[in-house]
C-alpha cells in the first residue's frame, strides 16, 4: 500500500524557525536509507502558515485569504497536488484553475521548503517555485460518495493542463479519514487512535509517501521519524487510492 504521512507543527508559523544541524542529518539519514530500500516514494517539508493561502470556491467566486494559523480547525485533506512554476504568483493562478475545474469547496495552498529556507546555499535564479494544494474533504467524500462525473472530468482535463504546461510533480487521492490512523507522541511515546477524524488543530507541517505493507510496518518508521522530530508531534496516515477512474497516482 501507499501510505501518506502528514506531519502536524504547531510551530511552523515564523521564518524564524530554523531546524538544527542534528535534526536536518537525522532525517537526510532515515529519508536516504528510506530511498535506498526503494519505500520512499516522495515528500517534502512545507513552509510555514504566513506563507500559504486558503482558497473559498462559492457560487462562480474564488476568496483568498493569505496566511494561516494554528489552533483553528483545520479540514481533513482529500486531495493533494504537487506542481512547479516559474513565479511564485503563479502558484496561485493554477490553484484557482485547479479548484474551479474539480468543483472544490476550499483548498489550502502553501510553498514548499527548499534547501535555502534551511540555510543551505542561496536560491539560484532560474530556480522554479514549488507548491502544494490540498484539497480539502466535504462529507459526501468522507462518507465515501466518488465525485460525480463532472468533477472527474474536471480533474482529468486541468491534470492534463498541468502535464502539458510542464508543471505537474505529483497528485495523489486519498481515501476517506476511516481508512486512516493518527498517532499522537509525547516523549516518544505513541498513542493511536483510528479513524475517521473531522478535524485537526495544527498545520500540517510536510508529508512523505511511503511504499509500506501494513499500518503497523508505517507506524513503526513513524515512530523513528518523530523521534527525530523531537517526539512530540502528531502524525495522520492517510492511504493513497490506488488511482481508478482518474483518482489518482503520482505523475
Amino acid at each position: 500500500m501507499r501510505f501518506l504521512c502528514m506531519h502536524k507543527d504547531p510551530t511552523n508559523e515564523s521564518m524564524d524557525n530554523k531546524p538544527s544541524k542534528e535534526l536536518i542529518d537525522g532525517m537526510g539519514a532515515l529519508i536516504g536509507e528510506a530511498m535506498q530500500k526503494g519505500i520512499m516514494l516522495g515528500g517534502d517539508g512545507l513552509l510555514p502558515g504566513l506563507t500559504r493561502y486558503r482558497l473559498a470556491f462559492e457560487k462562480g467566486r474564488c476568496d483568498v485569504t493569505k496566511g494561516t494559523r494554528a489552533g483553528r480547525e483545520e479540514q481533513l485533506p482529500q486531495r493533494l497536488v504537487v506542481f512547479k512554476v516559474e513565479k511564485p504568483e503563479q502558484g496561485l493562478e493554477w490553484a484557482k484553475r485547479f479548484g474551479e475545474a474539480v468543483g472544490a469547496q476550499r483548498l489550502e495552498l502553501g510553498p514548499l521548503t527548499e534547501a535555502w529556507d534551511l540555510g543551505m546555499g542561496t536560491r539560484p535564479p532560474d530556480a522554479p517555485y514549488r507548491f502544494m494544494i490540498l484539497q480539502t474533504a466535504t462529507p459526501e467524500y468522507e462518507a465515501g460518495k466518488e465525485p460525480n462525473a463532472a468533477q472527474k472530468q474536471g480533474l482529468r482535463n486541468v491534470l492534463a493542463e498541468m502535464q502539458k504546461a510542464g508543471v505537474l510533480l505529483m497528485h495523489e487521492a486519498l481515501l476517506p479519514s476511516s481508512k486512516a490512523v493518527r498517532l499522537n507522541y509525547r516523549d516518544n511515546v505513541r498513542a493511536r487512535t483510528d479513524g475517521p477524524f473531522t478535524e485537526s488543530k495544527e498545520l500540517i507541517g510536510g508529508f512523505c509517501m511511503l511504499q509500506m505493507r501494513s499500518f503497523d510496518e508505517m507506524a513503526a518508521w513513524t515512530d523513528r521519524f518523530a523521534r527525530i522530530l523531537g517526539g512530540n508531534i502528531e502524525v495522520d496516515l492517510r492511504i493513497a487510492a490506488d488511482g481508478a477512474g482518474g483518482e489518482g497516482g503520482a505523475s
